[in-house]
């Protein structure tokens, strides 16, 4: 097998000290006496990819809630990687943190060890919409978090939801207009979407939830969206806004369909397996399976995916459609023909060969996308 190393690298920790309803990412409740176990256990599983592993110029730990371990745990993880492969000059360590699980201590220590930007789970700043959403901590918990984070990061981002059961427009924009009051470089608004899998999405299937109707859903993007532009972020995502500079680097190679290694239970990588092709796989998203695996010096891949042409040209529509740089039409083989009932309406450009949607383009994304995969 053909492998290229890899700079750009994914951490998983899956432990919250209690899942949201709405959420369908694999987390498992933070149980204190696995902390040390698991941490190793990742550093054993760095070990055994570091053929592939080069100096890292992104790091990316998410989860879960990472801040529910100690920093000094976050620390060691960081100092192994360091003194195994190296992070480079300027590299981008960013940390998922929620309001329920920082202190002033603890962010003074991540900063220390080496993180450089907070991933910060905000949500919204309307006590019954947190409760709506299941979350641990209120209004003045949030704002008292960020303040926190403001005294030792200066990169920062605010995570917020829109579309929340009982949410009007007005009580969207107030969230992010006090979300801008704190001057962050990086904001993420996403729509709540009621996964099938979640109590959440459960709970709408059922009838139990009303959620905001379609034209309020796109009077709340709309109004965020050129909040965020007044205040000097730009909408370089479906779902981001940055100052500019401020993007979060590790995940634009993502959506550039990058290489990147992804460890922990449940983690996801993107990996090359021959000179033209390249590889998705994942690993288990049981925490026994996982750790069971990795004790016994295996990686515990779950599942492989090879990529071939015909799945990356979708995947380079899917991915490159949600950002504001579009897809090159020659490189992705969509014949411009297509495009243009797209661009008659207002949902898209074409601009020197590169297909763009517009932010009314963005709120019908998925459909837009769907067409043009379904012709390759």
């Amino acid at each position: 097998m053909y492998q290229q190393m890899i700079g750009n690298l994914y951490i998983h920790i899956p432990f919250c000290l209690r899942k949201c309803p709405y959420c369908d990412f694999f987390s498992i409740p933070y149980d204190k006496e696995m902390e040390g176990r698991y941490c190793s256990a990742l550093m054993h599983e760095l070990t055994l990819r570091k053929d592939a592993i080069c100096p890292l110029n992104t790091i990316y730990i998410g989860g879960g809630t990472p801040t529910v371990f100690e920093a000094g745990t976050i620390a060691r993880l960081i100092e192994f990687i360091n003194s195994n492969f190296g992070i480079e000059n300027g590299a981008e360590i960013t940390l998922e943190a929620n309001p329920s699980s920082v202190s002033d201590e603890k962010l003074r220590l991540l900063r220390d060890c080496g993180v450089n930007r907070i991933s910060i789970g905000i949500q919204s700043f309307d006590d019954m919409e947190l409760k709506a959403l299941g979350r641990l901590h209120n209004s003045t918990e949030a704002a008292a978090a960020i303040d926190i984070i403001r005294k030792y990061f200066g990169n920062f981002s605010i995570d917020l939801i829109y579309g929340v059961e009982g949410q009007g427009v007005e009580g969207w924009l107030r969230s992010v207009r006090t979300a801008l009051s704190f001057s962050p470089l990086h904001i993420s608004a996403y729509e709540l979407t009621p996964e099938p899998a979640t109590p959440f999405g459960r709970r709408v299937v059922e009838g139990d939830v009303s959620l905001p109707v379609e034209d309020d859903i796109a009077a709340m993007y709309d109004g965020a969206a050129l909040a965020f532009a007044r205040a000097g972020l730009c909408h370089y995502e479906i779902s981001n806004f940055a100052v500019d500079g401020f993007q979060c680097r590790h995940n634009q190679n993502y959506w550039r369909r990058g290489l990147y290694i992804g460890i922990g239970a449940g983690a996801h990588s993107h990996l090359t397996c021959t000179y033209n092709n390249t590889v998705r796989s994942s690993n288990s998203a049981d925490i026994a399976k996982y750790l069971n695996a990795i004790e016994n010096n295996t990686l515990p891949t779950d599942e492989t995916t090879v990529i071939d042409e015909r799945q990356r040209l979708k995947e380079t529509i899917f991915l490159g459609l949600r950002t504001a740089q579009g897809i090159s039409a020659a490189e992705a083989d969509v014949d411009c023909s297509e495009l243009q009932p797209f661009i008659e309406h207002g949902l898209a450009d074409l601009d020197g060969g590169r297909f763009k949607l517009t932010r009314k383009g963005f709120l019908v994304s998925n459909q837009i996308i769907g067409r043009l995969i379904a012709k390759i």
